[in-house]
């Protein structure tokens, strides 16, 4: 009896781990578990690029694939065109309070332009990445609006098609005729 107490024990001690991470798995798969928290600061190791969207928007892309956007409190100039910046801690964490400096280029080397204050780091999720990626090819992206060409109807037309399918074609044919079409040319 003690032995079998103490197999099931050993069991179940085994097992628990492996349910702890099927029901973490199963949490990622869910629509909506992405965590859209603002952060103020971010790790300065493991930011793998800076990328420049416009004047008041970068994006911190993370070693591990994670990707997070800062807005500037305010637009900063040469920011887009230059896409180059330099920022300075005094921990190994970059956070809102920071500043960034533009790097601007100067003959053969670069100086510095403007200084710019930090936002939030706001995370991105794969989906909002691939869009801004195929808005900066000019491509639509998944939550672009996309229109068609469509004909409109004149007055004229849309009158014939009110006319009642018994009536006759004298009748339909003194209101169409009643008023003037507007000249494109007035003035």
């Amino acid at each position: 009896m003690k032995r079998t107490a103490h197999t099931a024990f050993r069991l179940a001690t085994s097992l628990l781990p492996l349910l702890a991470g099927a029901s973490v798995l199963g949490q990622d798969d869910k629509e909506g578990a992405f965590d859209r928290t603002p952060q103020d600061c971010i790790s300065v190791n493991r930011i793998d690029q800076v990328e420049a969207v416009d004047d008041q928007n970068l994006l911190f892309k993370m070693r591990g694939h994670a990707v997070y956007r800062n807005t500037l409190p305010s637009k900063c100039p040469n920011l887009a065109r230059e896409n180059r910046i330099a920022y300075e801690t005094v921990t190994s964490r970059l956070c809102n309070i920071d500043q960034i400096t533009v790097l601007e280029s100067y003959g053969i080397g670069f100086h510095p332009g403007f200084v710019c204050r930090l936002g939030e780091f706001v995370p991105l999720s794969p989906a909002e990445v691939e869009d801004l990626e195929r808005m900066k090819k000019g491509e639509a992206g998944q939550r672009a609006i996309e229109t068609t060409q469509v004909e409109v109807e004149r007055a004229d037309e849309a009158t014939e098609a009110a006319k009642p399918a018994d009536a006759p074609a004298d009748e339909a044919a003194p209101a169409s005729e009643a008023a003037p079409a507007p000249a494109d040319d007035e003035n």
